[in-house]
């Protein structure tokens, strides 16, 4: 595959070298881990934008967010049910669900 020829006002021509002590190179090493982005992408974010990259998600966090939509759903399928009348409680076997639901959420939560 062949690279796009860059206008010779896109091309990055300026090497720009900083010294960082400790803790401002822990702070920069924080905001790699939390945005998933490379230090050079940072630093042109600030200058340009005047802001940091925006954190990515982990991805225990969506999986822990579509387990309490699940959650969610289910009650509020019920609820609907129980307010039509077409049920006039919850069974058993849905009950086990959600509590088995709501134990992973909680363990996952725990691990964080």
């Amino acid at each position: 595959m062949k690279k796009r020829k860059l206008h010779p006002d896109e091309k990055r021509v300026f090497e720009v070298k900083i010294r960082l002590n400790i803790e401002e190179k822990q702070k920069l090493e924080k905001i790699i881990d939390l945005t998933n982005t490379h230090a050079p992408d940072i630093f042109r974010k600030l200058l340009m934008k005047g802001k940091l990259p925006d954190a990515s998600v982990p991805l225990l966090d969506i999986q822990t967010y579509y387990q309490v939509r699940k959650i969610g759903l289910t009650y509020n399928a019920y609820m609907k049910a129980i307010n039509q009348s077409r049920i006039t409680e919850i069974d058993q076997h849905i009950g086990k669900q959600v509590s088995e639901i709501l134990n992973i959420v909680q363990n996952k939560i725990r691990k964080l």
